[in-house]
């Protein structure tokens, strides 16, 4: 089970656009807690403890949102909304969860071992970005990690054959293809260069 990780909130009483601008000036997102048959709690999060914990911990991460030592919820990220030009996070909504009851979430496929196969001209073509899974809140990882290091060409990787962390489960079916090992072509580019420099290499024996 992942340690228990608090993040201060206070509450937001005013939920309009300049009020969530003068927020950020001063150094706060403003957010909100979705939770399941209950009105939704507007509150603001200091800007810099919100995205060290997410640095961190990752936005899968369960956290206990403590509102000033009278609430605290289980929470976990559910939306963030960033501004397009400046990439500022502009609002935060989290989604209360109980620890004892599974939740699903898509989650992120981060491939390592690239540089093995780059070795053998060889690249991973993924069919899947993400893997929906299923899992208690606080089991849930930041994204599923799969190693290619050891693959070959034509090599596949099914749903099957990925390790999900400990109590993390999959209803995709077990054949259904996640990435292929296909080979590293030139593209015409480097085709066309390579093509003149042996065409120069022909023209300098002559002379």
């Amino acid at each position: 089970m992942n340690e228990k990780v608090t993040i201060a909130i206070e509450k937001r009483e005013m939920a309009s656009g300049k009020a969530g601008k003068k927020l950020r000036k001063i150094g706060y997102i403003p957010g909100a807690i979705n939770r399941k048959g209950q009105d939704s709690v507007s509150v603001k999060i200091k800007t810099d403890e919100l995205m060290k914990n997410i640095s961190k911990y990752g936005r899968n991460y369960l956290f206990t949102l403590d509102l000033g030592g009278n609430e605290s919820y289980a929470a976990m990220i559910k939306e963030m909304q960033h501004s397009p030009i400046k990439g500022e996070v502009l609002n935060v909504v989290f989604q209360e969860v109980s620890v004892t009851e599974p939740i699903k979430l898509n989650l992120n496929i981060k491939i390592v071992g690239k540089e093995a196969l780059d070795l053998k001209k060889l690249h991973p073509v993924q069919q899947m970005d993400k893997i929906h899974v299923t899992g208690l809140p606080q089991d849930i990882p930041d994204f599923i990690e799969i190693d290619v290091t050891d693959l070959n060409l034509n090599d596949k990787i099914c749903v099957g054959d990925v390790k999900f962390p400990k109590g993390i489960e999959s209803e995709i079916e077990a054949d259904k293809i996640v990435l292929v090992i296909n080979e590293t072509k030139l593209d015409d580019s480097s085709a066309e260069d390579e093509s003149d420099d042996k065409t120069t290499e022909a023209v300098s024996e002559e002379n």
